[in-house]
């Protein structure tokens, strides 16, 4: 049997024992709690259609069925003595029964919704992919598509396998202490597993990973693509063409502008991968791109990289989302398989990898104190042994007074001396160095774990970046210090 949630007798046989939180996994209060808020935290409103996976007995239910207006949540389960638990007794004792009607809870072992017409803002499926095999988490994703709103996002938990562990071993979680297994419940799986899962199908997979569950159990979001061009009734500027979108100022709302000057969104995308190039850069290698914003860097880094070796944090996912689809397509994520994240925590652990190089264009400049601290010790927990970052700020010959605690100050500008850097990059254990790269607003400063894995004064009058020809970038050719 595939999971004991299957076992449709015993389990309607510990229900009528009164075991039915048990069933459904315990921690009754603390995970209907915990995806409750989290879902809160990622914009679930009162108003929002919400549909509940693998509900049971609705330990999540009745927190949503309290919040969102009557009528507004859904679940399915294929066990039909969890749902008359959840209604009978749980609703019933929280004086929820009002405000959801029963047919809101539907039996269905096919993930099957059958609420004609009903299509959901938001779908949260807790605590079951770690029951399911791969075709049947395909034939999930498959079978609640059509039921998402164009943008809609549906969180899975699930157990993570990590890249370095073989899938036929079995895996033990922390916290929790729960052991995981590849042909055996409870399931664990790898990314590039669950990116497969939605090949031809229309989600998108962002990856969030921790979010406090007790049992460390793993987060991700895939968001609903839509399946036609959108009708729209007035052109917008995202909707420009890229030869419109070069005569918009920067900042615009279009995914070449909001990132700085459009009429430069190509040379920051080559020069950024030709510095890495010179720095190291193979195609094996893992990449963090952190801040990538509309892909500058993406768009040749995806195609470059192995499968599975992009990863990128960016909070604006409309960036990213218009950037696949004016710049990459579909068909190069589904191939290459970048993982994103849209956590704005400035955590670069969120994937739990670590990487031979972390790029933060135009990050720092943006970055009060406190914040470039926080970012100087993520990106030194997570660079490997031998890895390099590579970040431009903004360099004042003199120190400016700064708040302490100021945090991102974007659109406005934070600058820095080089002193200051060099402390803030000793204060998180790495060893910095400033180079000659050519940037039309910044400097570029290198950083690693070990000194030797930094240029030699030699190598570093190499890192020039100097752009031959063009006249908007003959600042590139005068004489670097």
């Amino acid at each position: 049997m595939e999971s004991s949630y299957f076992d449709l007798d015993s389990n309607r046989d510990g229900v009528a024992a009164g075991q039915h939180r048990n069933l459904v996994g315990g921690l009754w209060e603390e995970l209907g709690t915990l995806q409750f808020e989290h879902l809160k935290q990622e914009g679930l409103r009162p108003e929002h259609l919400l549909l509940d996976v693998g509900c049971g007995s609705l330990r999540g239910g009745v927190h949503f069925i309290s919040y969102l207006n009557p009528g507004h949540y859904f679940g399915i389960d294929i066990n039909q003595s969890f749902l008359d638990a959840g209604y009978d007794i749980e609703l019933a004792q929280a004086g929820l029964q009002g405000r959801m009607p029963r047919e809101n809870l539907a039996c269905t072992a096919e993930f099957q919704p059958p609420w004609a017409g009903v299509l959901f803002d938001f779908a949260i499926a807790q605590s079951v992919f770690t029951h399911l095999m791969l075709n049947r988490i395909r034939q999930c994703l498959t079978r609640i598509a059509p039921h998402m709103k164009p943008d809609g996002v549906f969180y899975a938990t699930f157990f993570e396998r990590p890249e370095d562990v073989a899938a036929d071993k079995p895996i033990h979680h922390q916290p929790g202490g729960v052991t995981t297994y590849d042909v055996q419940d409870p399931y664990h799986y790898a990314l590039e597993d669950l990116a497969f899962a939605i090949r031809g199908l229309p989600w998108r997979m962002r990856y969030i990973g921790s979010w406090d569950h007790p049992r460390g159990q793993k987060l991700i979001a895939f968001e609903r693509q839509a399946s036609g061009v959108p009708s729209v009734v007035e052109k917008d500027q995202r909707s420009l063409s890229v030869e419109e979108a070069g005569r918009l100022g920067p900042g615009a709302n279009h995914y070449r502008a909001y990132v700085g000057p459009p009429d430069r969104f190509d040379f920051m995308s080559a020069t950024q991968f030709s510095l890495l190039f010179q720095c190291g850069l193979r195609d094996h290698h893992r990449v963090l791109d952190f801040g990538a914003g509309s892909l500058r860097l993406g768009r040749l880094l995806i195609p470059y990289l192995q499968p599975g070796l992009y990863f990128a944090i960016d909070p604006n996912t409309w960036l990213i989302d218009d950037a696949i689809e004016q710049e990459l397509g579909e068909s190069a994520v589904s191939l290459k398989r970048p993982v994103f994240s849209s956590s704005d925590k400035f955590d670069c652990a969120v994937f739990g990898r670590d990487f031979d190089f972390v790029m933060a264009q135009s990050i720092v400049t943006h970055c009060g104190p406190a914040l470039f601290r926080q970012l100087m010790h993520s990106v030194a927990s997570v660079l490997e042994p031998d890895g390099l970052f590579l970040f431009s700020y903004v360099n004042t010959a003199e120190c400016v007074p700064h708040t302490e605690n100021d945090g991102w100050v974007y659109p406005s500008c934070v600058g820095y001396t080089e002193d200051e850097v060099y402390g803030f990059a000793q204060d998180a254990g790495l060893h910095a160095m400033a180079i000659p790269w050519y940037h039309p607003g910044a400097s570029w400063m290198l950083a690693a774990r070990s000194a030797s894995r930094l240029p030699s004064d030699t190598e570093r009058r190499l890192l020039n970046g100097a752009v031959l020809f063009d006249p908007q970038f003959a600042g590139s050719r005068m004489p670097q210090v």
